[in-house]
C-alpha cells in the first residue's frame, strides 16, 4: 500500500510540472493519484478524458471497474463512476446540440496545435468552421486543466494533514512494535492474522458474523497491553502502598501505580488516566457486543479503532518509561528500581 508521504510526493511532482508537460500527462498523473487515494469518482471522470472514442464495451467497463476502490457500486445509478460519466458528459456536451465530443485530450491538444500551424503557414482557414471547433476545444481543454490542477491541490493538503498524522502515530508504533519484537512478536503476527480474516471477511461477504473472530482480536489487543505492562512495571507479589494487587492477573491495577509514580502532574495524571479508563470501557462495551452476532463489515471498524487506540496508549506508557528511566539514569523497568 502507497504511503502517504509517497502520494505526496507524486502530487508535488505533477504540481510543480503542471505548466511544463502537456495537460495529457498531468490528467494521467492525476487519474494514478486519484486511484492511489482512494477518489473512485475523480479516477473514472478524469480516466474519460483521456479515453478515445469508441472500443469494445465490456472492456472499457472492466478498465473503469479496474479504478474503482469499491467495484461493487458499478452500475449503481448514485454511485461514483455513474456521477463521474455525468460530469464529463456536462463537460462534453456541444452547445446548441444533444452531442457530446467524446474525443480524448491527445486528439484535442493535437488539433489545437494543428490549427496554430495552419494559420502560422498561412494556409486559408475556414474561420466558420474551425474556428468554432478551436473554440470548444479551447473550452474543454480549459475545464480540464483547471479541474486537474484543482483536484491536485486539494489532494496535496489532504495528504499534508495526513502526513503529519502518520507521522506523529508512526512514532508511537515504532516503540511499541519495537518493544513486542523483543519480548512478544507472535502477538502482533496474531493481531494480524485476525484482522486479514476479518479484513477478507469483509471484502467478500460483508454481512457474514464474525463475533469470534472479533473477540480474537480485541484479546490480542489485551495481550498487547497487559505485555507492555509487564515490560515497564512487572508483577510482585507485595500490593501497592494503598492496597492494590499487583500480581500478575492485575496489569491494570500495576499500569495506575506506574501512572501515579512517573506523572508529577495532577492534571495530566488525570488525563492519562481517563484514556487508560477509555480503552478499558470500549473492551468491556466489545465484550458485551460478541454476546450476539457482528457482522463483518462493523467488526473491522471496531477491531481497527480498538487497535488504534491501544497503539496509542502503549506509545504513551513507553514514552513515561523511557523519560523516567533517563531521569534515574539507567534502562531497567521503574517497578524494578523501586524494588531494589
Amino acid at each position: 500500500m502507497a504511503t502517504n508521504d509517497h502520494v505526496l510526493r507524486l502530487v508535488r511532482k505533477a504540481l510543480d510540472e503542471f505548466d511544463d508537460t502537456q495537460l495529457e500527462v498531468s490528467v494521467r498523473r492525476a487519474v494514478r493519484i486519484a486511484n492511489l487515494v482512494g477518489d473512485t469518482k475523480y479516477a473514472i471522470r478524469l480516466s474519460l478524458d483521456l479515453k478515445t472514442m469508441g472500443g469494445d464495451r465490456e472492456t472499457n467497463g472492466e478498465i473503469s471497474r479496474m479504478l474503482m476502490e469499491d467495484p461493487s457500486t458499478w452500475g449503481s445509478m448514485t454511485g461514483p463512476a455513474e456521477q463521474a460519466l455525468k460530469a464529463w458528459m456536462n463537460d462534453r456536451k456541444v452547445e446548441g446540440s444533444d452531442n457530446i465530443d467524446g474525443h480524448s485530450l491527445a486528439q484535442l491538444e493535437f488539433w489545437s496545435k494543428e490549427l496554430k500551424w495552419i494559420k502560422e503557414s498561412g494556409e486559408k482557414v475556414d474561420y466558420e468552421k474551425d474556428l468554432a471547433t478551436r473554440v470548444r476545444t479551447e473550452q474543454i481543454l480549459a475545464r480540464t486543466r483547471h479541474l486537474t490542477f484543482a483536484l491536485l491541490c486539494s489532494w496535496e493538503r489532504r495528504l499534508d494533514y495526513g502526513t503529519i498524522n502518520e507521522s506523529i502515530f508512526g512514532g508511537y508504533r515504532v516503540k511499541v512494535d519495537a518493544l513486542l519484537a523483543d519480548g512478544v512478536p507472535d502477538l502482533l503476527q496474531q493481531f494480524s492474522a485476525v484482522y486479514r480474516r476479518l479484513q477478507e471477511a469483509a471484502d467478500s461477504a460483508p454481512e457474514r458474523d464474525v463475533t469470534e473472530e472479533l473477540s480474537q482480536a480485541i484479546t490480542t489487543c489485551r495481550r498487547i497491553l497487559k505485555a507492555v505492562v509487564d515490560h515497564v512495571f512487572p508483577a510482585r507479589d507485595e500490593p501497592s502502598a494503598d492496597g492494590l494487587i499487583l500480581d500478575d492477573s492485575k496489569h491494570r491495577n500495576r499500569l495506575s501505580v506506574f501512572i501515579k509514580q512517573t506523572v508529577s502532574s495532577d492534571s495530566e495524571q488525570a488525563l492519562i488516566t481517563a484514556i487508560v479508563a477509555g480503552l478499558y470501557e470500549r473492551f468491556s462495551a466489545i465484550d458485551k457486543m460478541t454476546n450476539k452476532a457482528v457482522h463483518a463489515e462493523v467488526a473491522v471498524g471496531i477491531a481497527n479503532l480498538c487497535a488504534l487506540n491501544t497503539y496509542i496508549i502503549c506509545g504513551e506508557i513507553i514514552s513515561l518509561n523511557t523519560l523516567a528511566s533517563e531521569k534515574q539514569g539507567e534502562q531497567t523497568p521503574l517497578a524494578e528500581t523501586a524494588a531494589t
